[in-house]
């Protein structure tokens, strides 16, 4: 018997109709009878983006640099602020060495969008130290510190992803004036306080377009120098980074300008049906999608047992908002259960991409198992609980988007549960 009925649903599995069926339609049977699975699609599922004004980039292990215009996200200007930090407090610098030339080495971990085209940097001194404005010790991203009028240097440059860093080579005049200290008696390379009274940071700004980069805390600034009578020599060097412990933080902008979204206000829900049927996750645009499901209720309303063996919720990726190279799409997000008014009530799951298809960009869509959430909702009064898709919390910026919408009638936004019923 026991190998008969596995056979059953095995066969019933493989051949379960993917239209809509009723529970109702379920026979209620034994064992000794044939036994049936239905598997009911619905496709009553609804979006809206939620729109939130600030985000905490200092706890980031990176900071992130450029300026990119996208038609889903909006325009994103961001710029890094960061200090400097005394590696080696011993100089060993003599009076009679003379300085050779003094370098800033950019450092990038990663970039989003195209870097064929060279953009302007310019690199600002800031004009006093960086200090928190809050009692949590944190920097948020609206933030900004003064700087000096003019940049210390304005430089054309190209990120090639095959290289690690850039190297810019900064005034003279600023080198010479930081190495004079370095051998004054009262030398500021001895205390990182007194280095940072003198020069407290930069802060870094493209113009024009350009990828969005990730800048390492590996980033440095190094002084060549060498002896008069020395000059066939190799030049010494000294070198200070950002470093891990250093403060920084990065200013970013947002434009939504022009995009589906320029009419949404933040922590105001913005329906999908007022933004050509589109919602948008961004990390750098401080959004999330809300899901709804529908009434799931009267899925319960039969006179006998059941079990839901199975329950995925397909989310499809909008075709045309994301390639394959320069713009790949978020490929994992955090899903939550929230109450009608987006409290959180639990962790769910964290969602991966599940199929991508960057030919005909159809196939591109996320499945979440969502069997206890909808067990949730089919039991008791009606449920106005929904599932919120939040950009995954990481070490660094996610440069990347998911903005959800149909594809076609094949891919598309759909609920599939799949139910046995019991005696």
């Amino acid at each position: 018997m026991k190998s008969r009925i596995t056979f059953c649903l095995l066969v019933l599995i493989l051949s379960s109709c993917y239209e809509n069926t009723f529970l109702e339609e379920i026979p209620n049977v034994d064992l000794e009878d044939d036994f049936f699975i239905s598997k009911v699609e619905s496709t009553d599922i609804s979006y809206s983006s939620y729109f939130q004004d600030s985000m905490v980039t200092s706890t980031k292990e990176s900071f992130l640099l450029g300026n990119n215009t996208n038609e889903y996200r909006g325009t994103v200007k961001a710029r890094p602020y960061f200090e400097f930090e005394i590696t080696n407090a011993n100089t060993d610098i003599d009076d009679d060495t003379i300085l050779d030339s003094i370098v800033f080495v950019l450092k990038i971990d990663g970039s989003h969008f195209d870097t064929i085209p060279e953009f302007d940097l310019n690199i600002y001194q800031l004009s006093q130290r960086l200090e928190y404005q809050n009692d949590d010790d944190v920097f948020y991203d609206f933030e900004e510190f003064p700087t000096l009028s003019r940049p210390l240097v304005t430089k054309k440059i190209q990120h090639l992803p095959s290289l690690d860093s850039i190297r810019i080579t900064l005034p003279m005049e600023f080198g010479l004036a930081l190495f004079e200290k370095a051998k004054s008696p009262d030398e500021i390379f001895t205390s990182n306080e007194d280095f940072l009274d003198y020069f407290p940071g930069f802060m870094l700004e493209v113009v024009g377009s350009s990828p969005l980069m990730l800048v390492s805390k590996e980033s440095y600034i190094s002084i060549y120098y060498k002896t008069p009578l020395e000059l066939l020599e190799e030049d010494e060097e000294y070198k200070f980074t950002i470093g891990d412990y250093a403060l920084g933080f990065t200013h970013i902008d947002i434009d939504r300008s022009g995009t589906p979204f320029s009419a949404a206000s933040n922590y105001v829900q913005f329906p999908a049906t007022e933004s050509q049927n589109l919602a948008i996750a961004d990390e750098l645009g401080h959004s999330a999608i809300r899901v709804d499901l529908g009434d799931l209720t009267y899925l319960g309303d039969v006179p006998y047992d059941y079990y839901i063996s199975e329950a995925n919720i397909y989310i499809p990726v909008k075709r045309g908002t994301y390639d394959g190279k320069l713009n790949t799409p978020l490929s994992v997000f955090d899903v939550y259960v929230i109450d009608k008014n987006n409290n959180t009530k639990t962790y769910l799951s964290q969602a991966t991409l599940t199929s991508f298809d960057d030919i005909f960009q159809e196939a591109t869509y996320f499945q979440i198992p969502v069997s206890a959430f909808i067990q949730s909702q089919i039991s008791g009064s009606r449920q106005t609980d929904g599932l919120w898709l939040e950009v995954a919390a990481a070490t660094s910026f996610n440069m990347g988007y998911l903005v959800v919408g149909e594809n076609s009638s094949q891919y598309k936004s759909k609920l599939e549960i799949t139910i046995i019923p019991l005696n």
